[in-house]
């Protein structure tokens, strides 16, 4: 009966055990963030040659080479922007200034993919 006690006990204590690693997300540093901006300020060039390859893929050339470019441009603005107040306010660690990716709205095409095949 004793050891039965003691198995059982184990094995109720032994959820703790595995849930013990959780821990809080780690604070933002003073050099992340620097680094953040310097790659936000050297590499938002990349954003004119980025948006209109994805979307000339996405919508054909000539969507690519007006609304692409134009975001590109828009997009190395914002990095741009956002780099120089980071590394102007490094000193100051908060977590990334740039918003995320939004969606576009994009619908998907009707029917699905999937469903092709066996549409009525």
């Amino acid at each position: 009966m004793k050891t039965f006690l003691s198995l059982a006990l184990m094995l109720a204590a032994l959820p703790t055990l595995v849930l013990a690693d959780l821990r809080l997300p780690p604070k933002p540093t003073m050099m992340e963030k620097l680094g953040r901006g310097l790659a936000n300020v050297t590499l938002c060039t990349s954003e004119l040659f980025d948006s209109p390859y994805i979307a000339t893929q996405e919508g054909g050339g000539t969507y690519g080479d007006t609304f692409g470019f134009t975001q590109g441009l828009s997009r190395m603005v914002m990095d741009l922007g956002v780099g120089t107040l980071e590394m102007a306010t490094f000193f100051i660690p908060t977590k990334s200034m740039k918003m995320p990716a939004h969606d576009t709205g994009q619908v998907a095409p009707y029917p699905p993919a999937d469903l092709k095949d066996n549409w009525y």
